[in-house]
Protein backbone atom coordinates (compact mmCIF):
# COMPACT_ATOMS: atom_id res chain seq x y z
CA UNK A 1 0.00 0.00 0.00
CA UNK A 2 1.87 3.39 -1.10
CA UNK A 3 0.51 5.10 2.05
CA UNK A 4 2.17 8.85 3.16
CA UNK A 5 4.57 9.48 6.09
CA UNK A 6 1.37 11.01 7.95
CA UNK A 7 -0.47 8.21 6.62
CA UNK A 8 1.90 5.71 8.27
CA UNK A 9 1.76 7.73 11.17
CA UNK A 10 -1.80 7.63 11.65
CA UNK A 11 -1.62 3.59 10.82
CA UNK A 12 1.41 2.76 13.33
CA UNK A 13 1.30 4.83 16.28
CA UNK A 14 3.26 4.96 19.08
CA UNK A 15 2.00 1.58 20.87
CA UNK A 16 -0.95 2.56 22.98
CA UNK A 17 -1.63 1.08 26.65
CA UNK A 18 -3.70 -2.25 26.22
CA UNK A 19 -7.61 -1.83 26.57
CA UNK A 20 -9.06 -1.25 30.10
CA UNK A 21 -10.12 -4.68 31.41
CA UNK A 22 -9.50 -6.94 34.38
CA UNK A 23 -7.74 -9.82 31.77
CA UNK A 24 -6.17 -7.10 29.11
CA UNK A 25 -2.28 -8.20 28.49
CA UNK A 26 0.30 -6.22 30.53
CA UNK A 27 3.74 -5.16 28.76
CA UNK A 28 7.17 -6.56 30.71
CA UNK A 29 9.54 -4.37 31.34
CA UNK A 30 12.37 -3.87 28.80
CA UNK A 31 10.78 -2.02 26.14
CA UNK A 32 12.31 1.59 25.68
CA UNK A 33 12.70 4.26 23.04
CA UNK A 34 14.71 2.63 21.20
CA UNK A 35 12.89 -0.55 20.57
CA UNK A 36 9.86 1.45 19.99
CA UNK A 37 11.23 3.20 17.05
CA UNK A 38 12.50 0.09 15.77
CA UNK A 39 8.89 -1.95 16.24
CA UNK A 40 7.55 0.34 14.32
CA UNK A 41 9.90 0.95 11.47
CA UNK A 42 9.45 -2.59 10.80
CA UNK A 43 5.37 -2.52 10.92
CA UNK A 44 5.49 0.18 8.50
CA UNK A 45 7.83 -1.44 6.28
CA UNK A 46 6.17 -4.29 6.28
CA UNK A 47 3.01 -2.80 5.59
CA UNK A 48 4.51 -1.37 2.74
CA UNK A 49 6.57 -3.80 1.37
CA UNK A 50 5.00 -7.43 1.62
CA UNK A 51 2.08 -9.17 1.04
CA UNK A 52 0.15 -10.19 3.76
CA UNK A 53 0.02 -13.96 2.22
CA UNK A 54 3.86 -15.07 1.81
CA UNK A 55 2.97 -17.48 -1.08
CA UNK A 56 0.40 -18.90 -2.99
CA UNK A 57 -1.33 -21.32 -0.88
CA UNK A 58 -2.03 -18.17 1.39
CA UNK A 59 0.20 -19.08 4.15
CA UNK A 60 0.11 -15.72 6.57
CA UNK A 61 2.88 -13.04 7.34
CA UNK A 62 3.69 -13.42 11.02
CA UNK A 63 6.48 -10.64 11.08
CA UNK A 64 4.09 -8.04 12.99
CA UNK A 65 2.91 -11.06 15.15
CA UNK A 66 6.56 -11.69 15.90
CA UNK A 67 7.50 -8.30 16.63
CA UNK A 68 4.83 -6.97 18.48
CA UNK A 69 5.04 -10.48 21.09
CA UNK A 70 8.80 -9.97 21.33
CA UNK A 71 7.96 -6.23 22.24
CA UNK A 72 5.74 -6.79 24.73
CA UNK A 73 7.67 -9.00 26.68
CA UNK A 74 10.59 -6.23 26.55
CA UNK A 75 12.56 -7.19 23.74
CA UNK A 76 15.31 -4.44 22.92
CA UNK A 77 15.76 -3.18 19.06
CA UNK A 78 18.75 -5.11 18.69
CA UNK A 79 16.40 -8.61 18.65
CA UNK A 80 13.77 -6.75 16.90
CA UNK A 81 15.68 -5.85 13.85
CA UNK A 82 17.26 -9.21 14.02
CA UNK A 83 13.60 -11.05 14.56
CA UNK A 84 12.56 -8.70 11.35
CA UNK A 85 15.15 -9.93 9.77
CA UNK A 86 14.38 -14.10 9.86
CA UNK A 87 10.85 -13.14 8.10
CA UNK A 88 12.47 -11.10 5.45
CA UNK A 89 14.08 -13.95 4.07
CA UNK A 90 10.72 -15.17 2.15
CA UNK A 91 7.72 -12.69 2.16
CA UNK A 92 6.52 -12.35 -0.68
CA UNK A 93 6.58 -8.38 -2.04
CA UNK A 94 2.88 -6.65 -2.44
CA UNK A 95 1.97 -6.02 -5.81
CA UNK A 96 -1.03 -3.62 -7.36
CA UNK A 97 -4.01 -4.81 -7.38
CA UNK A 98 -6.41 -5.35 -10.54
CA UNK A 99 -8.60 -2.54 -9.55
CA UNK A 100 -9.36 -0.29 -6.65
CA UNK A 101 -11.87 -1.38 -3.94
CA UNK A 102 -14.68 0.85 -2.50
CA UNK A 103 -17.96 0.47 -0.61
CA UNK A 104 -20.07 -0.16 -3.68
CA UNK A 105 -17.54 -3.15 -4.96
CA UNK A 106 -15.97 -4.09 -1.40
CA UNK A 107 -17.84 -7.63 -1.90
CA UNK A 108 -17.52 -8.64 -5.51
CA UNK A 109 -13.35 -9.80 -5.09
CA UNK A 110 -13.75 -11.52 -1.83
CA UNK A 111 -11.02 -14.54 -1.69
CA UNK A 112 -9.06 -12.90 -4.10
CA UNK A 113 -5.54 -12.50 -2.52
CA UNK A 114 -4.65 -10.42 -5.86
CA UNK A 115 -6.85 -7.84 -4.23
CA UNK A 116 -5.14 -7.51 -0.67
CA UNK A 117 -3.87 -4.70 -1.51
CA UNK A 118 -6.81 -2.79 -2.74
CA UNK A 119 -8.78 -4.10 0.31
CA UNK A 120 -5.50 -2.63 2.50
CA UNK A 121 -6.34 0.91 1.13
CA UNK A 122 -9.73 0.98 1.58
CA UNK A 123 -9.79 -0.65 4.81
CA UNK A 124 -7.48 1.87 6.13
CA UNK A 125 -9.33 4.46 5.03
CA UNK A 126 -12.36 3.37 6.65
CA UNK A 127 -10.64 3.09 9.87
CA UNK A 128 -8.97 6.03 9.99
CA UNK A 129 -12.51 7.66 9.08
CA UNK A 130 -14.44 5.53 11.67
CA UNK A 131 -12.55 4.00 14.04
CA UNK A 132 -12.18 0.23 15.35
CA UNK A 133 -15.07 -1.00 16.29
CA UNK A 134 -17.00 0.71 13.48
CA UNK A 135 -15.05 -1.13 11.21
CA UNK A 136 -14.67 -4.36 12.37
CA UNK A 137 -18.90 -4.41 13.38
CA UNK A 138 -19.64 -3.23 9.71
CA UNK A 139 -17.33 -5.35 7.96
CA UNK A 140 -17.15 -8.49 9.86
CA UNK A 141 -20.43 -8.74 12.27
CA UNK A 142 -22.80 -7.15 10.84
CA UNK A 143 -25.80 -8.90 8.36
CA UNK A 144 -24.70 -6.47 5.49
CA UNK A 145 -21.30 -8.04 5.72
CA UNK A 146 -22.21 -11.76 6.01
CA UNK A 147 -25.71 -12.49 4.34
CA UNK A 148 -26.48 -9.81 1.90
CA UNK A 149 -24.84 -10.89 -1.28
CA UNK A 150 -22.70 -9.32 -3.77
CA UNK A 151 -23.38 -8.34 -7.51
CA UNK A 152 -23.32 -11.90 -7.96
CA UNK A 153 -25.35 -13.41 -5.27
CA UNK A 154 -22.54 -14.80 -3.44
CA UNK A 155 -22.98 -14.22 0.77
CA UNK A 156 -19.88 -12.51 1.76
CA UNK A 157 -19.36 -14.79 5.27
CA UNK A 158 -16.73 -12.67 6.28
CA UNK A 159 -17.08 -13.81 10.02
CA UNK A 160 -16.25 -17.32 8.38
CA UNK A 161 -13.31 -15.42 6.28
CA UNK A 162 -12.18 -13.74 9.98
CA UNK A 163 -12.71 -16.89 11.96
CA UNK A 164 -10.76 -19.06 9.25
CA UNK A 165 -7.40 -20.15 8.73
CA UNK A 166 -7.01 -21.23 11.85
CA UNK A 167 -8.45 -17.72 13.21
CA UNK A 168 -5.31 -15.45 11.63
CA UNK A 169 -6.60 -12.56 11.01
CA UNK A 170 -8.86 -12.34 14.14
CA UNK A 171 -4.99 -12.65 15.64
CA UNK A 172 -3.99 -10.08 13.18
CA UNK A 173 -6.94 -7.57 14.13
CA UNK A 174 -6.53 -8.38 18.07
CA UNK A 175 -2.75 -7.07 18.03
CA UNK A 176 -4.23 -4.02 16.33
CA UNK A 177 -6.83 -3.66 18.93
CA UNK A 178 -4.48 -4.55 21.96
CA UNK A 179 -2.02 -1.82 20.80
CA UNK A 180 -3.80 1.27 19.82
CA UNK A 181 -3.05 0.30 15.92
CA UNK A 182 -5.23 0.74 13.17
CA UNK A 183 -2.99 -0.75 10.42
CA UNK A 184 -2.63 -3.69 11.63
CA UNK A 185 -6.85 -4.04 11.84
CA UNK A 186 -6.64 -2.63 8.42
CA UNK A 187 -3.84 -5.53 7.55
CA UNK A 188 -6.25 -8.33 9.59
CA UNK A 189 -9.41 -7.60 8.00
CA UNK A 190 -8.10 -7.14 4.24
CA UNK A 191 -6.32 -10.73 5.12
CA UNK A 192 -9.53 -12.08 5.79
CA UNK A 193 -11.12 -10.78 2.77
CA UNK A 194 -8.34 -12.14 1.00
CA UNK A 195 -9.27 -16.00 2.31
CA UNK A 196 -12.16 -18.28 1.76
CA UNK A 197 -14.63 -18.97 4.60
CA UNK A 198 -13.90 -21.43 6.45
CA UNK A 199 -16.75 -24.17 7.96
CA UNK A 200 -19.33 -21.75 6.64
CA UNK A 201 -22.37 -23.54 8.14
CA UNK A 202 -21.00 -22.76 11.63
CA UNK A 203 -22.84 -19.39 10.90
CA UNK A 204 -25.59 -19.41 10.05
CA UNK A 205 -28.13 -15.95 8.84
CA UNK A 206 -29.64 -15.70 12.06
CA UNK A 207 -26.73 -14.98 13.78
CA UNK A 208 -26.90 -11.76 12.59
CA UNK A 209 -30.04 -10.44 12.78
CA UNK A 210 -29.83 -7.37 15.41
CA UNK A 211 -31.64 -8.49 18.60
CA UNK A 212 -33.86 -6.08 19.64
CA UNK A 213 -34.06 -7.03 23.15
CA UNK A 214 -31.88 -9.16 25.24
CA UNK A 215 -34.62 -11.84 25.29
CA UNK A 216 -34.61 -11.83 21.66
CA UNK A 217 -30.88 -12.21 21.16
CA UNK A 218 -31.25 -15.18 24.90
CA UNK A 219 -33.53 -16.98 22.03
CA UNK A 220 -30.76 -17.04 19.20
CA UNK A 221 -27.32 -17.09 20.94
CA UNK A 222 -28.36 -17.93 24.52
CA UNK A 223 -27.39 -15.94 27.44
CA UNK A 224 -26.31 -16.44 30.89
CA UNK A 225 -26.86 -15.12 34.44
CA UNK A 226 -24.32 -12.92 36.41
CA UNK A 227 -21.05 -15.15 37.66
CA UNK A 228 -19.29 -13.02 39.93
CA UNK A 229 -17.28 -16.05 40.41
CA UNK A 230 -15.53 -17.52 37.34
CA UNK A 231 -14.44 -20.73 37.06
CA UNK A 232 -17.30 -21.49 38.56
CA UNK A 233 -20.63 -22.83 36.45
CA UNK A 234 -22.89 -20.16 35.69
CA UNK A 235 -26.70 -20.35 36.36
CA UNK A 236 -27.19 -20.56 32.35
CA UNK A 237 -25.18 -23.14 31.28
CA UNK A 238 -22.02 -25.45 31.41
CA UNK A 239 -18.61 -24.82 31.91
CA UNK A 240 -16.35 -24.76 28.60
CA UNK A 241 -14.90 -27.85 30.20
CA UNK A 242 -18.20 -29.96 30.63
CA UNK A 243 -19.07 -29.01 26.80
CA UNK A 244 -15.20 -30.48 26.16
CA UNK A 245 -15.78 -33.40 27.95
CA UNK A 246 -19.10 -34.32 26.02
CA UNK A 247 -17.14 -34.02 22.55
CA UNK A 248 -14.35 -36.15 24.02
CA UNK A 249 -16.93 -38.61 25.26
CA UNK A 250 -18.90 -39.01 21.88
CA UNK A 251 -17.63 -41.63 20.32
CA UNK A 252 -18.84 -39.88 16.82
CA UNK A 253 -16.44 -37.37 17.33
CA UNK A 254 -13.56 -40.29 16.84
CA UNK A 255 -11.25 -39.19 14.07
CA UNK A 256 -11.96 -43.18 12.62
CA UNK A 257 -15.73 -42.72 12.36
CA UNK A 258 -15.20 -39.10 10.83
CA UNK A 259 -12.94 -40.44 8.60
CA UNK A 260 -9.69 -38.29 9.53
CA UNK A 261 -6.56 -39.64 8.35
CA UNK A 262 -2.91 -38.53 9.03
CA UNK A 263 -1.18 -37.14 5.98
CA UNK A 264 2.54 -36.67 5.15
CA UNK A 265 3.97 -33.10 5.60
CA UNK A 266 1.62 -30.23 6.47
CA UNK A 267 -0.66 -31.69 4.29
CA UNK A 268 -4.52 -29.25 4.14
CA UNK A 269 -5.50 -29.49 7.79
CA UNK A 270 -8.47 -27.36 6.19
CA UNK A 271 -9.88 -30.16 4.69
CA UNK A 272 -10.43 -32.11 7.76
CA UNK A 273 -12.02 -28.70 9.28
CA UNK A 274 -14.79 -29.14 6.19
CA UNK A 275 -14.89 -32.87 6.69
CA UNK A 276 -15.70 -32.25 10.44
CA UNK A 277 -18.31 -29.69 10.05
CA UNK A 278 -20.11 -31.80 7.36
CA UNK A 279 -20.28 -34.99 9.16
CA UNK A 280 -20.54 -33.60 12.81
CA UNK A 281 -20.93 -29.86 12.56
CA UNK A 282 -24.63 -30.02 13.31
CA UNK A 283 -24.05 -32.31 16.26
CA UNK A 284 -21.05 -29.30 17.61
CA UNK A 285 -23.40 -26.60 17.09
CA UNK A 286 -25.63 -28.18 19.69
CA UNK A 287 -23.20 -29.14 21.86
CA UNK A 288 -22.08 -25.23 21.63
CA UNK A 289 -25.28 -23.95 22.02
CA UNK A 290 -25.49 -25.28 25.72
CA UNK A 291 -22.46 -22.70 26.38
CA UNK A 292 -24.46 -19.50 26.51
CA UNK A 293 -23.15 -15.92 27.14
CA UNK A 294 -24.40 -12.63 27.72
CA UNK A 295 -23.61 -8.96 26.96
CA UNK A 296 -22.04 -8.16 30.31
CA UNK A 297 -18.35 -7.59 31.26
CA UNK A 298 -18.31 -9.55 34.35
CA UNK A 299 -20.33 -12.22 32.10
CA UNK A 300 -17.81 -11.81 28.85
CA UNK A 301 -14.90 -12.13 31.59
CA UNK A 302 -15.80 -15.16 33.08
CA UNK A 303 -16.83 -16.93 30.22
CA UNK A 304 -13.73 -16.08 28.09
CA UNK A 305 -11.87 -17.62 31.13
CA UNK A 306 -13.75 -20.78 30.86
CA UNK A 307 -12.56 -20.94 26.93
CA UNK A 308 -8.78 -20.27 27.57
CA UNK A 309 -9.02 -23.30 30.38
CA UNK A 310 -10.37 -25.25 27.61
CA UNK A 311 -7.91 -24.26 25.10
CA UNK A 312 -4.96 -24.92 26.84
CA UNK A 313 -6.17 -28.24 28.51
CA UNK A 314 -6.73 -29.24 24.59
CA UNK A 315 -3.30 -28.34 23.07
CA UNK A 316 -1.23 -29.20 26.52
CA UNK A 317 -3.29 -32.40 27.62
CA UNK A 318 -3.79 -32.99 24.36
CA UNK A 319 -0.36 -32.70 23.00
CA UNK A 320 1.25 -34.92 26.04
CA UNK A 321 -1.46 -37.18 25.43
CA UNK A 322 -0.32 -37.81 21.77
CA UNK A 323 3.68 -37.20 22.39
CA UNK A 324 4.16 -40.87 20.71
CA UNK A 325 2.36 -39.76 17.66
CA UNK A 326 4.11 -36.49 16.97
CA UNK A 327 7.94 -36.13 15.90
CA UNK A 328 9.42 -35.09 19.29
CA UNK A 329 12.52 -37.37 19.47
CA UNK A 330 11.74 -37.25 23.37
CA UNK A 331 8.64 -38.29 23.00
CA UNK A 332 7.40 -35.63 25.56
CA UNK A 333 4.97 -33.68 23.56
CA UNK A 334 3.14 -33.44 20.28
CA UNK A 335 3.29 -29.77 19.96
CA UNK A 336 0.46 -29.62 17.19
CA UNK A 337 0.80 -26.56 15.07
CA UNK A 338 -3.10 -26.04 14.72
CA UNK A 339 -3.95 -26.55 18.11
CA UNK A 340 -1.43 -24.24 19.33
CA UNK A 341 -3.26 -21.25 17.50
CA UNK A 342 -6.28 -21.85 20.11
CA UNK A 343 -3.66 -20.39 22.90
CA UNK A 344 -2.41 -17.82 20.68
CA UNK A 345 -5.55 -16.33 19.54
CA UNK A 346 -7.00 -16.64 23.12
CA UNK A 347 -4.58 -13.69 24.56
CA UNK A 348 -6.01 -11.17 21.72
CA UNK A 349 -9.96 -11.94 22.29
CA UNK A 350 -9.52 -9.48 25.71
CA UNK A 351 -8.83 -6.71 23.49
CA UNK A 352 -11.60 -7.35 21.07
CA UNK A 353 -14.36 -7.90 23.42
CA UNK A 354 -13.22 -4.54 25.02
CA UNK A 355 -13.31 -2.96 22.11
CA UNK A 356 -16.61 -4.40 20.52
CA UNK A 357 -20.09 -3.70 21.77
CA UNK A 358 -21.77 -5.76 24.22
CA UNK A 359 -23.64 -7.57 21.99
CA UNK A 360 -21.14 -8.08 19.31
CA UNK A 361 -18.43 -9.54 21.56
CA UNK A 362 -21.16 -11.83 22.46
CA UNK A 363 -21.25 -12.56 18.23
CA UNK A 364 -17.26 -13.13 18.42
CA UNK A 365 -17.12 -15.00 22.01
CA UNK A 366 -19.69 -17.65 21.50
CA UNK A 367 -18.73 -18.43 17.41
CA UNK A 368 -14.83 -18.49 18.74
CA UNK A 369 -15.64 -21.13 21.36
CA UNK A 370 -17.71 -22.92 18.57
CA UNK A 371 -14.87 -22.91 15.71
CA UNK A 372 -12.48 -24.01 18.75
CA UNK A 373 -14.72 -27.07 19.27
CA UNK A 374 -14.18 -27.92 15.55
CA UNK A 375 -10.51 -27.62 15.34
CA UNK A 376 -10.15 -30.07 18.27
CA UNK A 377 -12.54 -32.60 16.46
CA UNK A 378 -10.73 -31.61 13.13
CA UNK A 379 -7.19 -32.44 14.91
CA UNK A 380 -8.09 -35.81 15.70
CA UNK A 381 -9.70 -35.06 18.96
CA UNK A 382 -6.67 -36.00 21.19
CA UNK A 383 -6.97 -37.83 25.01
CA UNK A 384 -7.41 -35.89 27.54
CA UNK A 385 -5.56 -37.83 30.80
CA UNK A 386 -5.62 -34.94 33.22
CA UNK A 387 -4.16 -37.56 35.90
CA UNK A 388 -1.31 -38.61 33.63
CA UNK A 389 -0.60 -35.15 32.69
CA UNK A 390 -0.26 -33.82 36.33
CA UNK A 391 2.01 -36.87 37.30
CA UNK A 392 4.03 -36.56 34.81
CA UNK A 393 5.14 -32.88 34.45
CA UNK A 394 6.08 -30.15 36.65
CA UNK A 395 5.21 -27.05 37.90
CA UNK A 396 8.59 -25.80 38.48
CA UNK A 397 11.06 -26.77 35.17
CA UNK A 398 14.47 -25.47 35.16
CA UNK A 399 16.46 -24.29 32.04
CA UNK A 400 19.07 -26.91 30.61
CA UNK A 401 22.71 -26.12 31.65
CA UNK A 402 24.78 -25.85 34.43
CA UNK A 403 23.04 -24.31 37.69
CA UNK A 404 24.62 -21.49 39.12
CA UNK A 405 26.41 -21.42 42.90
CA UNK A 406 24.44 -19.60 45.23
CA UNK A 407 26.36 -18.13 47.81
CA UNK A 408 25.15 -19.50 51.43
CA UNK A 409 22.36 -18.22 52.92
CA UNK A 410 20.39 -18.04 49.64
CA UNK A 411 16.70 -18.34 49.65
CA UNK A 412 15.53 -21.91 48.04
CA UNK A 413 14.84 -22.62 45.41
CA UNK A 414 17.91 -21.23 44.31
CA UNK A 415 18.02 -22.30 40.67
CA UNK A 416 15.00 -21.46 39.40
CA UNK A 417 12.72 -19.25 41.99
CA UNK A 418 10.57 -18.28 39.58
CA UNK A 419 10.10 -20.38 36.44
CA UNK A 420 8.44 -18.18 34.08
CA UNK A 421 11.79 -16.10 33.91
CA UNK A 422 13.58 -18.86 32.73
CA UNK A 423 11.11 -19.68 30.00
CA UNK A 424 10.60 -16.07 28.91
CA UNK A 425 14.14 -14.96 29.00
CA UNK A 426 14.61 -17.87 26.06
CA UNK A 427 11.49 -16.97 24.40
CA UNK A 428 12.74 -13.51 23.58
CA UNK A 429 16.11 -14.97 21.10
CA UNK A 430 14.16 -18.17 19.94
CA UNK A 431 13.72 -17.47 16.19
CA UNK A 432 10.30 -19.19 15.94
CA UNK A 433 7.59 -16.67 15.20
CA UNK A 434 4.67 -19.04 17.37
CA UNK A 435 7.04 -19.83 20.00
CA UNK A 436 6.93 -16.29 21.51
CA UNK A 437 3.40 -16.16 21.04
CA UNK A 438 2.20 -19.41 22.62
CA UNK A 439 4.80 -18.30 25.82
CA UNK A 440 3.51 -14.84 26.10
CA UNK A 441 -0.43 -16.29 25.97
CA UNK A 442 -0.14 -19.18 28.52
CA UNK A 443 2.21 -16.74 31.01
CA UNK A 444 -0.76 -14.35 30.73
CA UNK A 445 -2.66 -17.01 31.58
CA UNK A 446 -0.72 -17.84 34.50
CA UNK A 447 -0.94 -14.02 35.63
CA UNK A 448 -4.36 -14.22 35.80
CA UNK A 449 -5.28 -17.57 36.63
CA UNK A 450 -2.20 -19.21 38.53
CA UNK A 451 -4.17 -18.90 41.95
CA UNK A 452 -6.68 -21.70 40.45
CA UNK A 453 -6.48 -24.54 43.11
CA UNK A 454 -6.91 -28.29 42.63
CA UNK A 455 -11.19 -29.03 42.45
CA UNK A 456 -12.28 -25.80 41.26
CA UNK A 457 -13.39 -27.53 38.02
CA UNK A 458 -14.72 -30.15 40.09
CA UNK A 459 -18.27 -29.69 38.40
CA UNK A 460 -17.06 -30.95 35.44
CA UNK A 461 -15.27 -34.25 36.37
CA UNK A 462 -18.61 -35.92 35.10
CA UNK A 463 -17.78 -35.12 31.46
CA UNK A 464 -14.40 -34.57 31.80
CA UNK A 465 -12.44 -37.42 33.60
CA UNK A 466 -10.10 -35.87 36.31
CA UNK A 467 -11.31 -31.88 35.72
CA UNK A 468 -10.96 -31.46 39.84
CA UNK A 469 -7.24 -31.82 39.37
CA UNK A 470 -6.76 -28.89 37.62
CA UNK A 471 -5.14 -26.04 38.79
CA UNK A 472 -3.16 -22.56 38.07
CA UNK A 473 0.22 -24.68 37.20
CA UNK A 474 -1.48 -25.76 34.04
CA UNK A 475 0.01 -22.41 32.10
CA UNK A 476 3.70 -23.32 33.35
CA UNK A 477 3.57 -27.14 32.57
CA UNK A 478 2.36 -25.99 29.21
CA UNK A 479 5.24 -23.22 28.76
CA UNK A 480 7.47 -26.20 30.06
CA UNK A 481 6.78 -28.77 27.58
CA UNK A 482 6.39 -26.23 24.45
CA UNK A 483 10.01 -24.97 25.34
CA UNK A 484 11.34 -28.30 25.33
CA UNK A 485 10.04 -29.33 22.04
CA UNK A 486 11.17 -26.34 20.53
CA UNK A 487 14.51 -26.30 21.73
CA UNK A 488 16.21 -24.37 24.73
CA UNK A 489 18.23 -22.43 22.10
CA UNK A 490 19.79 -19.31 24.16
CA UNK A 491 20.55 -21.96 26.56
CA UNK A 492 22.33 -24.08 23.57
CA UNK A 493 20.00 -26.86 21.94
CA UNK A 494 19.65 -26.98 18.44
CA UNK A 495 16.06 -25.14 17.28
CA UNK A 496 13.41 -27.77 16.68
CA UNK A 497 9.80 -27.80 15.87
CA UNK A 498 6.32 -27.80 15.72
CA UNK A 499 4.23 -30.60 15.06
CA UNK A 500 1.90 -31.21 11.56
CA UNK A 501 0.84 -35.39 12.17
CA UNK A 502 -2.03 -34.21 14.18
CA UNK A 503 -3.73 -37.07 16.43
CA UNK A 504 -5.58 -39.60 14.06
CA UNK A 505 -4.85 -43.24 15.84
CA UNK A 506 -8.38 -44.79 15.96
CA UNK A 507 -10.07 -45.05 19.02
Amino acid sequence: MDATPAELNLLFPTPAPPPRSSVSPIRHSGWSADSTQALLTALKENHQRWHIFFNDQKFHNHASHHLLAIYALGASAETLNAAYETHVVYQRPSFKSPGAIDKSNWKDHLGKDEYYQAYLAFFSSELLAKGTQAVLEEYVFSKDANVVPSKEGKAPVMLSRYLGGFVHPLIHTGYGAEFGMPGMVAEGIAQAAGQEGDAIALFPAELFESPQSVSSMTSRLASFALSAKPSKPTSGGPHALTILGKIHNDISMAPDVIGLVAYEGIGNPLEHVERVVDSVGDKIKKYASEWTVSPTKEDLEAKLEEVIWMNTVIYAIGGYAGREQGHDEKKKFNGDFFLMHLVTSGLLVPSLLETLSPNTAVLLLRTYFTVALVLYVARGRPALPILDFYKSTTSMPTAPGTDPSPAPKTLPPATAPNPWLHILQTTLVHPDEHLCKTQRALAHSAELYGGASAGQFAHASKDLEGAELLDGTLFVRAASLTADRLGWMREGEEQRSWDHIGFFRPT
